[in-house]
């Protein structure tokens, strides 16, 4: 074997070794990352943003209930609708409560499960609503039910090992859960909308 053909297979080797390393540090970062209970950069962006905007007041208000304006017939375009329709109605706010619980963050992203009035209950047990593979989340972790008190919906901790989060605060006893507000399980985000 002539010098110039040892010296390729040498610096070969050393090359591929290096992208061999190179992608198993790779592999490992987002490993760590996807268990990484702390959302992006891009997220909390996202949160930040929603937040500002749930702070703005949105709708009018007169007389102590927010106005509203009647849902379109079946096929008609909203703008249409409204303008066949003369007077304003008014629906009281419970009337407006979320309607899903949509996965925004994780491995599970972009998923949603309807509200029915049933209780939704979340870990890692096949017989939860929704199943969250992930080691940081308990066997039956979370549950999201309607309150009957206020008729709302709230969030329950079932004692987890690791805790549930809503608005960046640990969870420590059953409280209302409003539309927009992230609750985080493990690597999982979700809200009711």
């Amino acid at each position: 074997m002539t010098e110039l053909t040892f010296a390729l297979l040498k610096y070969g080797f050393l090359i591929l070794l290096w992208v061999f390393v190179w992608l198993a540090v790779r592999s490992l970062h987002k490993d760590i990352e996807s268990f990484s209970p702390r959302p992006s950069r891009s997220r909390r962006r996202k949160e930040r943003h929603a937040a500002r905007k749930a702070a703005a007041p949105a709708v009018p208000v007169t007389g102590g209930a927010p106005v509203v304006a009647p849902s379109s017939p079946a096929g008609e375009s909203p703008r249409r609708s409204q303008r066949a329709s003369a007077p304003v109605q008014q629906r009281p706010a419970a009337a407006q409560g979320p309607s899903l619980l949509v996965i925004i963050d994780g491995p599970l992203a972009g998923s949603s499960v309807p509200l029915t009035g049933e209780a939704i209950t979340l870990g890692r047990a096949a017989s939860n609503t929704v199943v969250l593979d992930d080691e940081f989340v308990s066997s039956h972790h979370a549950r999201v039910y309607a309150d009957p008190h206020s008729g709302q919906w709230a969030i329950e901790d079932l004692g987890s090992t690791n805790g549930t989060v809503v608005n960046n605060q640990r969870l420590t006893v059953p409280t209302v859960l409003p539309a927009r507000v992230p609750v985080r399980i493990g690597a999982t985000t979700f809200e009711l909308r």
